[in-house]
C-alpha cells in the first residue's frame, strides 16, 4: 500500500481510524464508486493499450507531417549541390571527389525505393520523430501519453521556429547531427531504457554517423567528454553501468566505421574511413593562408605538384574542393597532399591552434538556417543526377520553388527568426537550469552545448565555417526549452496523479456502517 503519511506507515502507530473521513460518508462513497470504476477500466488493459497506441501513432504521424512543411510548400525536397553526387554513389556504387561517406548514399537508396525522394524525407521525419519521443519521455516523465502530448506540442515550436523542418526536407545528411545527439545522450544516461529501445537507438546512431563523415569524429569525442561526464557525476543512481553504456555506444559507431570502409573499399578507395579527409582539411589550410606560406617557403627545396600555382593559390576551401584546377592536377597524388598538410601541421602549429579556436567561435555563431536556398544548388549537375537515378521526380523538381528561385524570401525570413530564437532558449535554458529544480534536464543542457561546441570545432577547425554546419545542431537549444517548459507541468501532474491515488486508497478503507 502506498505511504500517504508517515504517521500512518510508521509500524508503531495505530490502525487508521475511519472516523476521520467525513461523517456523513458522502465524499467517501463517491471515492469508493469512482475506485471501482477505475478497477473496471483497468480489467480491460488490452483496449486501453490499443486505444493508447493508435493515440501515439496519432501523434507521431501528425509530428512527423509538421516537419515536413517545408518540402511541401516548396513542392519537393530540398536539394543541396551535394546532393547528386549522394544519389549517384548510392545508385552506381561510383565514387565522386571530393568523396563524401557512402552511408547517406545508401540510405537513399534503400528509403526511396528508387522512385522518389519523397519517401527518404518522410523515413527522415519518423527517426527524428522516434529519437524526440523517447527523449521527451525520458526528460519529462508523467507517462508516455504525457510524451505524446510533449511530442507533439514542442514539434509544433520545433517546426515553426527552427532549423528543424528545413533540415528533414533537406536531401542532405545534415539532420543526421542531431539524432545521433540525441541517441548518445539517451544510450548514456537513460538507465530506463528497454532492450528494444536500445537495440532501435543504437541502430539509429549507427545510420546516423554513418551518415557523414564529420560525425565519426564528433561522435567521439562526445561520448568521451560525456564518459566523463558520468564519472564526475555526483548521484550515479539510476544510471546504465558506464561499461554498459560505453558499449552501446562504441558498437554502433565502430560498425558503422568498419560498414563505410568496407563499402571505400570496394569503390576502389581503399579500407579508409574518409579518403577525401586530407583534401577538406588542405582546403581549409588554403583558406588560412598556412598551406601558401608552407609552399612558398618549400617549393624553392621540393618539387611539388601544387608549385606551379604558386602564384595562384587557392584562397577558400570551396575554390580548392570545386573550382580551383590544382585539386584536379592533385587527384592520384594523394602523398603530396598528405606531405603538404603534414608539413603545414608541424611548420605552424601554434598558427593552426589560434585559428582553430577562431573558427570554433565563428562556427558557433554561423547558423543561418536555408543554406541550400541561398548557396548555388547545381541544378545542372543534380539535373543530371535526378533523371539517372530518380527520372520520376525529374519534372517535381523542376516546377519546385527552389528551382526557380523562389524559396530563398522564406529562407532568409527563417534565418532571422531561427537565429533570434537560438540565443533567446540559450539565455532562457539557462535561467531554467539556475534554478536547479529538473536534474535531467540540466544534464542534458550542459550535454546539448557540449555538443553544439565540438560540432562547431570539429567543422571550423577540420573544414571551414558554414552556416549549413551549425544550422544543422542549433535547433537543440529550443528543443531544451521547450522540455523545460514541459518539466514543471508534468510535475504538477504527477503531483496531482499521487493526491489521486493516496486519496483512492484512503477511499479503499472500510467505511463505518
Amino acid at each position: 500500500m502506498p505511504i500517504i503519511d508517515s504517521n500512518l506507515s510508521s509500524e508503531n502507530s495505530e490502525p487508521p481510524n475511519p472516523r476521520w473521513l467525513p461523517s456523513s460518508g458522502i465524499i467517501a462513497e463517491t471515492l469508493v464508486s469512482e475506485a471501482r470504476e477505475d478497477s473496471g477500466r483497468n480489467a480491460q488493459p488490452a483496449g486501453a493499450k490499443q486505444i493508447g497506441a493508435l493515440m501515439m501513432i496519432f501523434f507521431a504521424t501528425l509530428a512527423a507531417g509538421l516537419l515536413l512543411w517545408v518540402a511541401l510548400y516548396n513542392g519537393y525536397p530540398t536539394l543541396f549541390s551535394d546532393t547528386g553526387s549522394y544519389l549517384l554513389t548510392g545508385a552506381f556504387h561510383v565514387a565522386l571527389a571530393p568523396f563524401r561517406a557512402p552511408g547517406y548514399s545508401v540510405f537513399i537508396r534503400m528509403t526511396s525505393f528508387g522512385t522518389s525522394a519523397w519517401f527518404t524525407i518522410v523515413a527522415q521525419a519518423i527517426l527524428v520523430v522516434y529519437a524526440l519521443y523517447e527523449t521527451y519521455d525520458y526528460l519529462i516523465g508523467g507517462g508516455r501519453k504525457f510524451a505524446g502530448l510533449s511530442l507533439l506540442a514542442g514539434v509544433s515550436v520545433l517546426a515553426a521556429l527552427t532549423s528543424l523542418p528545413w533540415l528533414v526536407s533537406l536531401l542532405m545528411p545534415d539532420v543526421f547531427a542531431g539524432i545521433a545527439f540525441l541517441c548518445i545522450f539517451l544510450l548514456a544516461f537513460a538507465g530506463e531504457l528497454r532492450l528494444l529501445q536500445r537495440i532501435f537507438l543504437a541502430s539509429i546512431l549507427a545510420i546516423s554517423v554513418a551518415a557523414h563523415t564529420s560525425l565519426f569524429p564528433i561522435a567521439a569525442l562526445f561520448i568521451a567528454a560525456l564518459v566523463i561526464l558520468r564519472l564526475a557525476s555526483r548521484q550515479p543512481h539510476g544510471l546504465p553501468p558506464t561499461w554498459a553504456a560505453l558499449a552501446w555506444l562504441l558498437v554502433p559507431i565502430l560498425a558503422a566505421g568498419f560498414w563505410t570502409s568496407s563499402q571505400n573499399q570496394k569503390m576502389g578507395l581503399g579500407f579508409r574511413l574518409s579518403p577525401s579527409a586530407n583534401a577538406f582539411l588542405l582546403g581549409r589550410l588554403f583558406g588560412d593562408g598556412l598551406a601558401r606560406d608552407f609552399l612558398r617557403e618549400n617549393c624553392p627545396k621540393r618539387h611539388f605538384i601544387s608549385c606551379r600555382y604558386l602564384s595562384n593559390l587557392p584562397r577558400t576551401e570551396a575554390e580548392f574542393l570545386f573550382w580551383h584546377p590544382l585539386y584536379r592536377d592533385l587527384k592520384g597524388h594523394d602523398r603530396e597532399m598528405d606531405t603538404i598538410v603534414r608539413g603545414t601541421l608541424l611548420a605552424y602549429p601554434r598558427r593552426f591552434l589560434l585559428s582553430s579556436a577562431r573558427q570554433t567561435f565563428l562556427q558557433l555563431a554561423a547558423l543561418r538556417t536555408g543554406e541550400e536556398a541561398r548557396s548555388d544548388a547545381a541544378h545542372d549537375w543534380n539535373n543530371v543526377a535526378m533523371l539517372r537515378v530518380l527520372p520520376g521526380d525529374l519534372e517535381a523538381y523542376r516546377s519546385s520553388r527552389q528551382f526557380r528561385g523562389r524559396l530563398l524570401p522564406l529562407a532568409n525570413a527563417a534565418a532571422v527568426v531561427d537565429t533570434t530564437i537560438f540565443w533567446l532558449s540559450v539565455a532562457a535554458s539557462l535561467l531554467f537550469a539556475w534554478n536547479g529544480r529538473f536534474a535531467r534536464m540540466n544534464k542534458f543542457l550542459a550535454s546539448a552545448i557540449l555538443f553544439l561546441v565540438v560540432n562547431a570545432a570539429v567543422c571550423g577547425a577540420l573544414a571551414g565555417v558554414y552556416d549549413r554546419y551549425q544550422s544543422r545542431v542549433e535547433w537543440l537549444m529550443p528543443f531544451c526549452l521547450t522540455a523545460y517548459v514541459c518539466c514543471p507541468i508534468a510535475e504538477r501532474k504527477h503531483g496531482i496523479a499521487r493526491e489521486d491515488s493516496g486519496s483512492l486508497e484512503l477511499a479503499s478503507i472500510q467505511l463505518p456502517s
